[in-house]
């Protein structure tokens, strides 16, 4: 009888409350329990596309899962993977990776945090100008 109304509370205090809070006070964060750890090492220049694959290909499916707000690298991996797979692109998390490693080093997009560590960074569409 309270499910609903009590998990509407819970997500605005996670998502609305708490968010804003730690985005202007990040010392306020709890630690996080999983130790950071590199997931992938390839960088974009060793990626060799299927024929069937290019560039362009991929960074049109990376910028439709940005955001213009903070999104976990491994979201945003994750989100890609599955546009692959729903247009059989035969593409793996790790070329999604090194493609958005890349995408942030020419600054295409925004990053913080060390990208090789998918689930200890963020990135985002660069704002309007």
């Amino acid at each position: 009888m309270f499910a609903n109304g009590l998990g509407a509370a819970g997500d605005a205090v996670y998502y609305e409350l708490l968010f804003v809070l730690y985005k202007k006070y990040p010392d306020l964060r709890p630690p996080d329990k999983e130790h950071p750890h590199i997931l992938s090492t390839l960088r974009w220049e060793e990626v060799s596309l299927p024929p069937s694959v290019s560039q362009a290909d991929i960074d049109r499916i990376i910028f439709s899962v940005l955001h213009s707000e903070w999104r976990k690298t491994a979201a945003i991996i994750g989100w890609a993977l599955d546009r692959c797979r729903e247009l059989g692109l035969a593409v793996s998390d790790e070329v999604l990776a090194a493609r958005l490693g890349a995408l942030a080093e020419a600054d295409h997009l925004e990053s913080q945090g060390d990208l090789r560590m998918w689930r200890h960074s963020e990135v985002r569409k660069k704002p309007s100008s």
